[in-house]
């Protein structure tokens, strides 16, 4: 009898502790909806490990959160890479560097064509899902890749670019940034343009790192339903990054929608305030440092330590990025809402999220949370499939 259940215990002990090791799916259901679902997350820059770190991305990769490994594992059907450029090179040199990045994002893709596939447009995206392979669609981050010059723009989509953050964290030639003074208290007559003819080429709009003011131009210009690819709810944490409640109902009434962010410091004050307060240490020594003159080199190096002042204590978790799904679902309604992480490779992730392979930990959650089927199948990616087949299918 003792040892029936000393063999009991061991059982229990080695099953929980399993539970633990792999969190994922205790229930049949949840795993089955998270493979019906089109899991879709419109934000991550893995094409900067691709250029400058030259890593295969059909390998694990040293940690990071996404390589083609971590996106079979988590589920993830369409996966929108980030071509983001350095702010330091406008005006004058920031279309090249673009031009690197799609380059390089369009090799590793080929380079791996048994499990992935560019997608230009939504009939694409399905194409390539119903083939068994991962969609992969290529942004541009920044409008001031394009260097004001609308040739630009239509070469950038007739590589295969499909969507464009009109800025980064710069006030540029047509738009007004959030991370920065303003300058055409939204947007210019040029900026306007810009907007009307990423509407004709078919291409996203994504108004992620925009001034509130250059979001409303946004909305009062376009003839398409736009995107935040990557941003939170001011009203749980005030970061600049972060959407207002009159800006979600904007979205609503556009037909849009916000992919919820995982970056740290846009999900909770207390993390974004530990935050500055480390950065406030570290940047006089910092402002220190003789610039490097050698463009790629500075750019490497910027990437390579991006995690430096980044706090590695009270992580905001899984829960933080459910909270800020629940609060766009109540304001915007669950046909606005989706998932865009922006997770990097070299910065700290939710507890609860190490990369994309854990995406079904966030089925499970929205479970937990009371959403339907129907409404977890939107936000996982449903919403996004509308609007790319709405815009792109041109």
């Amino acid at each position: 009898m003792k040892k029936m259940k000393r063999i009991f215990f061991i059982s229990v002990l080695f099953l929980s502790s399993n539970m633990f090791l792999n969190p994922v799916f205790a229930d049949t259901n949840e795993d089955t909806l998270h493979k019906k679902a089109v899991v879709w997350d419109t934000h991550n820059d893995l094409a900067y490990r691709v250029l400058y770190e030259g890593l295969d991305i059909g390998k694990p990769l040293p940690a990071g959160h996404v390589d083609i490994p971590k996106l079979k594992e988590g589920g993830v059907d369409v996966q929108v890479v980030a071509c983001f450029v350095q702010n330091f090179l406008y005006p004058d040199k920031c279309d090249e560097q673009a031009l690197e990045l799609i380059l390089a994002m369009k090799k590793a893709i080929e380079d791996n064509s048994d499990s992935v596939e560019l997608a230009r447009t939504g009939s694409d995206v399905e194409r390539i899902i119903k083939a068994g392979k991962i969609a992969m669609p290529l942004a541009i981050e920044g409008g001031h890749a394009i260097e004001d010059n609308l040739d630009t723009l239509r070469k950038f989509s007739e590589m295969g670019v499909s969507s464009m953050t009109l800025t980064h964290n710069i006030t540029h030639g047509w738009a007004d940034s959030s991370g920065d003074k303003p300058r055409w208290n939204g947007l210019n007559d040029l900026g306007r343009m810009v907007v009307k003819e990423m509407n004709r080429l078919g291409m996203v709009i994504d108004v992620s790192h925009v001034s509130d003011e250059t979001f409303f131009d946004v909305i009062e210009t376009t003839k398409d339903s736009v995107i935040f690819s990557h941003s939170g709810c001011r009203a749980l944490n005030p970061h600049h990054r972060n959407v207002s409640d009159d800006m979600l109902r904007a979205l609503k009434k556009n037909g849009g929608v916000i992919g919820i962010v995982f970056v740290l410091p846009f999900l909770t004050p207390e993390y974004n305030q530990a935050m500055g307060e480390l950065s406030a240490i570290s940047r006089p020594w910092f402002n220190k440092l003789p610039p490097i003159e050698d463009l790629d080199v500075r750019i490497a190096f910027e990437h390579l330590t991006l995690s430096q002042n980044w706090p590695m204590y009270n992580l905001p978790t899984i829960e933080d990025v459910l909270d800020h799904i629940d609060h766009a679902v109540e304001i915007a309604g669950v046909d606005h809402v989706g998932l865009g992480a922006d997770m990097y490779p070299r910065t700290p992730s939710p507890i609860g999220i190490r990369g994309v392979q854990d995406y079904p930990n966030i089925t499970q959650g929205l479970k937990k949370r009371g959403y339907t089927d129907e409404e977890i199948l939107k936000i996982l990616g449903g919403n996004f499939l509308r609007v790319w087949k709405q815009v792109t299918n041109k």
